[in-house]
């Protein structure tokens, strides 16, 4: 019988295959020390919270195995629960990790074949030995042996060991600041304590992080999250800064002040005087070219008269807000800070859907909210009848 010549072709494509599936895999072998057998349960951390995925019974030795296909081929955060006890893992694809602890005391384990893994290790051993020398301090200070001088003096010492741990994890933070594993700094906590360092300011360190790890790991649904924050806190800023400026220099309406497709920055403000729609929209939307098109109608018909059109694009994506803005040729001000529905003005204006729009007068009063395309070109016609 003769040889297939396409064998060696299917050979090497099966090969690749299992090469790719493998990159989409990693193993978590380890033991438990101890004189029972254990079940482990391998959690997977999401936004949501943990989800169980897989567990294994330790066989007579203590020994586990676990082989986790990762989701989108990226590192995934994970806990290995034994009993009430956790073991934080960040799982990189094609990594084998392996795993030694003792029953009961799971601080003490020692860990291989994953860097993020080792540098969460390397802080958990440092805020948990931080924790114990501030409750063994906390101890000292609330016993009723101890007397007024020594009581001062461990009062003391518990605000440098704070402070001190406080720096560490800071420092940890910025050295690691491109890893996840500083994304989960981010949010490890002393005992009663909300901020990570300094409060407000703390934002610097989330947004470091986030600008740093979205080198490594563009599409880590951990990083998203981040931003989201990192976003809500710039909008709560922007928020703060619009507020004071508006005592200052009050207006009728909230100004908005946001980047158009070259970066420069266009105030609603503007644009007082004339009869402005402010409008809302998405360019991701199937709809978006013809709501846009008869918009254009109105604006043509009325824009020599002192109407303005405001529109905030309320997208995510830049290239499909800039494509669609450069594509459908909008003649008017067109602006997007590509936050979504968290940006400033749909939080400022309370936008929680697109389409959406606000019609403002020549007084800069705003005198209509979700005008439908069929009665808008009346109202703006009724309005700029009333401009000097």
């Amino acid at each position: 019988m003769k040889n297939n010549p396409w064998l060696p072709a299917l050979a090497a494509c099966a090969a690749l295959l299992a090469a790719s599936c493998d990159r989409d895999r990693a193993s978590v072998t380890g033991r438990i020390a101890g004189p029972d057998r254990h079940t482990v349960v391998l959690e997977r951390i999401t936004a949501a919270g943990a989800v169980s995925v897989d567990s294994a019974a330790t066989d007579r030795k203590g020994n586990f195995r676990f082989r986790i296909d990762l989701p989108d081929c990226g590192t995934t955060f994970y806990n290995l629960k034994i009993g009430s006890d956790r073991i934080p893992l960040f799982v990189s694809p094609g990594e084998k990790i392996t795993i030694s602890s003792m029953y009961g005391n799971p601080n003490n384990y020692v860990l291989r074949g994953s860097r993020e893994s080792m540098l969460v290790k390397e802080l958990n051993d440092m805020m948990n030995a931080g924790v114990a020398r501030l409750d063994s301090l906390s101890q000292l200070i609330s016993s009723p042996t101890t007397d007024a001088p020594r009581r001062k003096e461990y009062i003391r010492q518990y605000g440098r060991e704070y402070s001190r741990l406080k720096r560490e994890q800071i420092k940890f933070i910025v050295t690691n600041c491109g890893t996840l594993a500083a994304l989960y700094g981010l949010y490890q906590r002393l005992p009663d304590d909300k901020t990570l360092f300094n409060g407000e300011s703390d934002i610097i360190y989330y947004r470091l992080v986030a600008d740093s790890v979205a080198k490594y790991y563009p599409d880590s649904p951990y990083l998203a999250a981040l931003r989201q924050q990192v976003d809500r806190s710039d909008a709560n800023e922007e928020l703060a800064r619009m507020v004071s400026e508006s005592i200052c220099n009050p207006a009728p309406f909230p100004d908005i002040a946001l980047p158009d497709m070259y970066g420069e920055i266009r105030r609603l403000s503007s644009v007082r005087g004339k009869v402005i729609l402010l409008d809302f929209w998405s360019a991701s939307l199937p709809a978006s070219a013809l709501y846009n098109a008869e918009l254009k109608e109105v604006y043509d018909a009325f824009a020599d008269r002192g109407f303005e059109i405001y529109q905030v694009g309320t997208d995510t994506d830049r290239q499909v807000w800039i494509n669609a803005v450069q594509q459908q040729a909008l003649p008017w001000i067109s602006v997007c800070d590509f936050k979504g529905l968290e940006g400033i003005a749909p939080r400022v204006y309370n936008v929680g859907k697109v389409p959406a729009n606000y019609l403002i007068d020549g007084q800069g009063e705003i005198v209509g909210r979700d005008v439908p395309m069929e009665k808008l070109r009346t109202e703006v016609g009724r309005l700029v009848g009333k401009l000097k």
